[in-house]
């Protein structure tokens, strides 16, 4: 196997961590969807993939 065969999935993808980041600087849906280009269902898809991913984390 190679050494590169190991590497490990991003916990978040590149996109969920760019509207994290826009999150956290208190943006709106609207401006973050607009900001990246993308829809406003889009920007609600990734919150709520970082959420899920959260909460999947926190459990026992």
């Amino acid at each position: 196997m190679k050494e590169n065969d190991y590497t490990h999935k991003p916990l978040l993808t590149k996109r969920e961590r760019e509207v994290f980041e826009l999150l956290v600087q208190d943006k709106t849906t609207r401006e973050i969807a607009g900001e990246l280009f993308i829809s406003e269902k889009t920007v609600r898809n990734h919150i709520s993939n970082v959420i899920n991913f959260e909460s999947s984390m926190n459990k026992p």
